[in-house]
């Protein structure tokens, strides 16, 4: 099973991400990461937040998405060479790309191993990822107000932050700065995230209300990294090897 974000292709953009200071820092220390590296598999490519960059900076990206709402709101920003896929099922020969970029998509995805296998799969060095080191108190209140209600936030598979726990990863700092309450709130009360797509509106208007009781005008501090994991180590989490394989 994995979620499709074919309903959050019109607010995706503005409603993910760090500030755009941050995010210029993040797409920089990416390219200087893939320095020497020439194919990128952007697994995920979503609205081409990465692609497109990596892309004008002479990378051969090819993006994968499940969603082709994203898919062709990439393509509207200059994005080429997408395939309307599944992770799980990449259709590449093994070893087709040098690195591959896979930012925020195992958990959406019950079979996040299988899609993990098949990164590795088709990639010969690295995969890289992101990953927000503090935790948003923001969100973890409203997990926990949700259950009072006797729901659950609904989350598929592994994080980064749960997978940099079995698989060290290379860890390189992006930026440190400040995250505002209000925007999140804001967001969680348009139901921008895929956790809250099956809580029921009524529901998610009272847990919204409560937080914003508790939070509205904070900020909190964050810091952001870029996570390099290796993929032979990767395959020997996964238990697959290339090798074994051919």
């Amino acid at each position: 099973m994995r979620i499709s974000f074919d309903s959050a292709a019109e607010f995706y953009d503005e409603t993910r991400g760090p500030p755009k200071s941050v995010m210029d820092q993040l797409v920089k220390t990416l390219m200087d990461e893939l320095d020497g590296y020439k194919t990128v598999l952007d697994a995920g490519v979503g609205t081409g937040r990465f692609a497109k960059p990596l892309q004008d900076n002479g990378f051969k990206v090819v993006g994968v998405d499940i969603a082709k709402r994203m898919i062709e709101k990439a393509a509207g920003k200059g994005v080429t060479n997408m395939i309307c896929g599944d992770v799980c099922f990449l259709p590449f020969k093994e070893d087709s790309f040098d690195v591959a970029v896979c930012v925020h998509i195992l958990h959406l995805i019950r079979e996040w191993k299988m899609a993990l296998q098949e990164v590795c799969r088709v990639t010969t060095k690295a995969m890289i990822s992101i990953d927000y080191m503090r935790k948003n108190p923001v969100r973890e209140a409203y997990n926990s107000i949700l259950k009072k209600y006797g729901y659950e936030s609904r989350r598929l598979g592994k994080g980064e932050r749960e997978l940099k726990n079995l698989v060290k990863p290379k860890s390189v700092p992006v930026a440190s700065y400040e995250t505002s309450a209000d925007e999140r709130l804001n967001h969680l009360g348009q139901r921008a995230y895929s956790s809250q797509w099956e809580i029921p509106e009524d529901v998610n208007r009272k847990v919204v209300s409560e937080l914003k009781k508790q939070f509205w005008g904070r900020k909190f501090p964050q810091e952001l990294h870029l996570l390099v994991w290796n993929v032979r180590d990767l395959e020997a989490y996964c238990g697959t090897f290339k090798s074994a394989l051919s």
